[in-house]
């Protein structure tokens, strides 16, 4: 199992006036920001190694060409489940 991720927490507001007292920011950790570079591509440090494609733009673009392309090929439709009288659908989509 993947360790979880680390977040930091900050007390620093910089409008307290629309906070209340004792809230606090939750950000990620620097250290999964603090991107390798190999080749001139950018690759994420959260577990550094167990993705093997880089995360830069032109990555990103990469995807984004990829999606299109699978969207084309498949007469735009989103899913091939048959889905009848749906109640409740969560998207876990991440996008870029």
């Amino acid at each position: 199992m993947a360790a979880p991720i680390a977040i930091e927490q900050s007390n620093d507001l910089q409008d307290e006036d629309q906070y209340e007292e004792g809230s606090y920011t939750t950000s990620i950790a620097s250290s999964i920001t603090d991107y390798k570079y190999e080749h001139g591509r950018r690759y994420h440090a959260y577990q550094e190694g167990r993705y093997a494609l880089p995360n830069d733009e032109d990555e990103q673009n990469r995807m984004d060409l990829q999606y299109h392309a699978m969207r084309l090929a498949f007469d735009d439709k989103p899913f091939f489940a048959p889905l009848q009288k749906l109640e409740r659908v969560l998207d876990a989509g991440t996008g870029t």
